[in-house]
């Protein structure tokens, strides 16, 4: 068997250097496959391999990525947070995360979360593992909660979607008996006429809760999800929490977060939504 085995595009020649019962090529051609990045790499940081993601997305070729050592691909914070992370995979033989943005030879910027693990043989470091999965969407997802979250602590509004299936309602002030009346007939029809999923109660312009309003607030409840859409209840303050507990009201079946930020954090997941 030949003792070195390391031509791009053929990632698990490693691995098939150290007698992995499997077929390098086939093992190649799938993690050429994977839309995330995957490259090895000496602990002296050269590279060894790497599949075809690497160059497609940082317009690297293989002859210049040869020439490169990882961290080459990002700059300043973000370089030296990955050489510390890789120094823990060496020192520690431990996997490490981090959060860095790649510097494409082009000169744009993607965020990647990137995963380092270690490779050993007998105990020894062989080398290092890296894959790299872009995040570009999970953080322009939680940009978008976080100026959502901003708009509707802007805005005075009754039910409205929020998301696709998810609906929103806030409660400010007391809520009496009429009002509550109304606030789950139109929390309802709109469940209905968009096929909520989820609906968000947000009460945190309700300064103060008794009896009365505490079943109000279950009733609606229970109605939403008489419908089949589940409920999250935002805004609870220490204060109203104790409150809850010193009427005897449970809200155990219930989603609750003391920010609408949360909630809807909470909402979009479900949704399937991902953060960062």
């Amino acid at each position: 068997m030949e003792t070195a085995a390391f031509e791009s595009g053929t990632v698990f020649k490693f691995l098939a250097y150290h007698s992995l019962a499997m077929d390098s090529e086939l093992l190649a051609r799938g993690v050429d496959e994977l839309e995330d990045v995957f490259y090895i790499f000496t602990p002296d940081g050269e590279f060894l391999d790497w599949n075809e993601q690497l160059p497609a997305i940082t317009g690297y070729t293989d002859e210049e990525l040869d020439a490169m050592e990882p961290t080459e691909l990002f700059s300043g914070d973000d370089q030296a947070a990955l050489q510390s992370a890789i120094e823990t995979v060496i020192d520690d033989h431990a996997r490490t995360a981090v959060q860095a943005t790649i510097e494409t030879k082009g000169g744009t910027e993607i965020p990647y979360e990137l995963s380092t693990s270690p490779l050993l043989e007998d105990g020894e470091l062989e080398a290092v593992v890296g894959i790299g999965r872009d995040i570009s969407d999970r953080l322009e997802n939680e940009r978008r909660l976080q100026e959502m979250t901003q708009q509707i602590r802007e805005m005075s509004m009754p039910v409205v979607e929020i998301w696709d299936g998810v609906v929103l309602t806030t409660v400010v002030g007391s809520l009496d008996t009429r009002k509550a009346e109304q606030l789950t007939e139109d929390l309802l029809d709109q469940i209905v006429e968009i096929e909520a999923a989820v609906a968000l109660i947000d009460i945190t312009g309700v300064a103060a809760i008794d009896t009365a309003t505490a079943q109000h607030l279950i009733d609606t409840i229970n109605a939403v999800n008489l419908l089949g859409a589940d409920v999250v209840i935002t805004g609870i303050s220490p204060d109203i929490a104790q409150t809850l507990v010193q009427l005897g009201v449970k809200l155990n079946d219930v989603e609750t977060q003391s920010s609408l930020m949360e909630g809807l954090r909470v909402a979009l997941t479900w949704q399937g939504v991902e953060f960062a």
